[in-house]
């Protein structure tokens, strides 16, 4: 016997109508509230889910739109599956369509081919029927087409989204526990999980959408001298790229690389707002140990940083030490780089707006930053891109001779038809060394031009478990600088040659080092001794391998002891995986590394003061007691 219960909850004046009596009428998951309303209506949206969550049912809501019926998703409590808020949301964003109500377009769906639509739907409700959605789809019928859609959760839902406390800073997290995580066949550095992430289906079946995304597409660039694939995510701050041997391949990078980046804004996290550090100091990170600006960065016109002091109200955001597992406080821009405190949770409005109007502590980049399987995988990949630039920025600054490795000995196929490449374009390829004190493999590959023409150089780096792997991938981005055409002008960049102040932007810093005049700089590091690929990095990826024990935990510890050897013991992780992460498998975390020389972007903004480590490493080369900040590097 059907109660009131099991009937569909109707929007207003939908009682009686051909909508009301085909849904009546149709078979409906069994124990889900139905409910159907005209557009868009937030308000009422929000009651029918909040009252289904609240009841412990599933929930599918049912929108009469201008030219179709959207049917869905089908919201399962306690799962992944995204709800109609979570549909909405997408929907607009990729239409960049603010998420409000818009009683003019419901009012012209309700008076225009009613008849047409209403039987559409009808048949939609029997197919249904019989093809039931699962878990987070929806079914949209109308216009030109009939389609069903996967729609995964939203951070920004308004309806199942979280809603964190931001301000309570007794709320103190549990302390960190890691877990063993079994290494993947063939590479100690990821676990199963990870693994799966780079196969080529399993992000893209899941997250790849023309209308509801998160990933509108993904598009093939056919310009590289390899397949390389970026993958579209509206309202991201920049496209995720993937790079590799088949397009394939390069997708799964590409999506992850965009899920990396969305991990650089605090939607789930908990923000503590306005406390100065003297009043945390007990559990909190001291922020002059993540290097300093000079007074004359900070008096610069170009200088994009408010000046602080231990008495300065700022926003926290927490870590855990990776060591003991403590909970421990961090600045909200260094923890989340694209944090901003002008407009604190306003992400859209921040990103609109010029720079003029931001307002930062700390200028950081993604640096740090990285996806995986799991927490223990992604941190242990942090402290791979941190032991990269670290070693990079180091031997820049030091601008000494290096060990080169001879291109003859590097096997990989890849890498060989990279560098082949690289030389047929008139450059001369160096594999520099880079490692100092992190013993991981850092590779800088540097592209000089054989007459000394312009463009003169290129560089990038490369890191990893794996030798051939790191050089391979710094290979890419050389193969692609020295393909690309070249779309800016000498006289916008000699400039900078004088002034180095004018480097204010990433792209200035790859400018730079393409002028002729600037060879000499970026040559220093040419003239050390020529070793093989075998012996520049014995033992590897053996080391970690048999360091690690088979675990990527085992890895992350081991590590972490190298960091500590090279006198930075504490290692704060912050956990920036949303639920969006956490419902594909993806870990995203941002490892926190007092002491370190941390990549940045723009003259002013280079934090090199207040890191005895460095001025430790520059004694007796070249850049040995000059005046901070330094030459701008070249990094891309």
């Amino acid at each position: 016997m059907e109660t009131d219960l099991d009937r569909p909850r109707l929007g207003p004046a939908l009682d009686g109508t051909p909508w009301a009596r085909a849904l009546a009428g149709a078979r409906t998951p069994s124990g889900a509230v139905v409910t159907l309303n005209r557009g868009w209506d937030p308000v009422w949206e929000r009651a029918m889910w909040e009252s289904s969550a609240a009841e412990g049912r599933e929930h599918l809501s049912v929108r009469i739109e201008y030219d179709e019926v959207v049917i869905g998703p089908r919201w399962v409590p306690d799962g992944d599956a995204g709800c109609a808020g979570c549909a909405e949301t997408r929907d607009r964003i990729i239409r960049d369509h603010p998420l409000t109500d818009d009683p003019a377009r419901a009012r012209t769906a309700a008076r225009t081919h009613r008849a047409m639509l209403a039987d559409v739907f009808a048949a939609a409700l029997a197919y249904l029927a019989d093809h039931p959605l699962g878990p987070g789809e929806l079914y949209a019928v109308g216009g030109d087409s009939s389609r069903r859609h996967r729609v995964p959760r939203s951070v920004h839902c308004p309806l199942c989204g979280a809603k964190p406390d931001r301000h309570d800073p007794a709320r103190r997290p549990e302390p960190l526990t890691l877990r063993s995580r079994p290494a993947a066949p063939g590479n100690p550095a990821r676990g199963a999980a990870g693994a799966r992430l780079g196969t080529p289906d399993w992000l893209r079946d899941r997250l790849v959408d023309p209308r509801f995304g998160p990933v509108r597409a993904l598009m093939r660039e056919s310009r590289t001298p390899f397949a390389m694939n970026m993958a579209v995510v509206p309202d991201a701050p920049a496209m995720g790229h993937g790079r590799a041997v088949r397009f394939a391949d390069s997708q799964a990078v590409a999506i992850l690389e965009a899920y990396e980046r969305l991990g650089g804004f605090p939607f789930d996290a908990p923000v503590l707002t306005g406390l100065p550090y003297a009043a945390i100091a007990g559990h909190a990170v001291d922020p002059g140990t993540l290097g300093r600006y000079t007074d004359e960065q900070l008096a610069h016109p170009t200088c994009r940083v408010t000046p602080f002091d231990a008495s300065t109200p700022m926003d926290w955001v927490w870590g855990h030490e990776l060591s003991g597992g403590e909970p421990l406080l961090v600045p909200a821009d260094i923890g989340f780089y694209q944090y901003e405190y002008n407009f604190r949770m306003a992400r859209r409005a921040a990103r609109t707006a010029g720079t003029r109007h931001h307002r930062h502590y700390f200028h950081e980049s993604s640096s740090g930053c990285a996806a995986g399987g799991s927490f223990e995988e992604a941190a242990l990949h942090s402290l791979f891109e941190l032991a990269e630039r670290d070693a990079f920025l180091t031997a820049w600054h030091r601008a000494a001779p290096l060990p080169a490795i001879t291109t003859e000995s590097v096997t990989d196929p890849a890498a060989s038809a990279l560098i082949e490449l690289i030389e047929s374009r008139g450059y001369d390829v160096h594999l520099l060394v880079a490692t100092r004190d992190i013993p991981l493999p850092v590779v800088w590959v540097l592209a000089v031009h054989r007459t000394g023409g312009f463009p003169a150089t290129f560089t990038s780096a490369g890191s990893g478990a794996e030798p051939g792997s790191a050089i391979r991938s710094a290979l890419q981005e050389v193969a692609q600088l020295v393909t690309n055409p070249v779309d800016w002008e000498r006289a916008d960049v000699e400039p900078m040659l004088a002034d180095p102040w004018r480097v204010e932007e990433l792209e200035d810093h790859v400018h730079l080092y393409t002028l002729p005049e600037a060879l000499p700089r970026a040559t220093a590091a040419l003239g050390g001794p020529t070793l093989t690929l075998a012996e520049a990095f014995p033992d590897w990826p053996g080391t970690l391998r048999e360091a690690g024990g088979g675990d990527v935990r085992g890895a992350l510890d081991w590590m972490a002891a190298r960091f500590a050897d090279a006198g930075m013991p504490r290692i704060v992780l912050v956990d920036q995986t949303t639920r969006e992460h956490a419902d594909n498998g993806i870990a995203v975390v941002k490892a926190v590394v007092p002491g370190i020389v941390p990549m940045c972007f723009g003259q002013a903004q280079q934090r090199l003061a207040g890191l005895p480590r460095l001025t430790a490493a520059l004694a007796g080369t070249p850049g040995a007691g000059r005046a901070l900040p330094l030459d701008p590097h070249p990094f891309p």
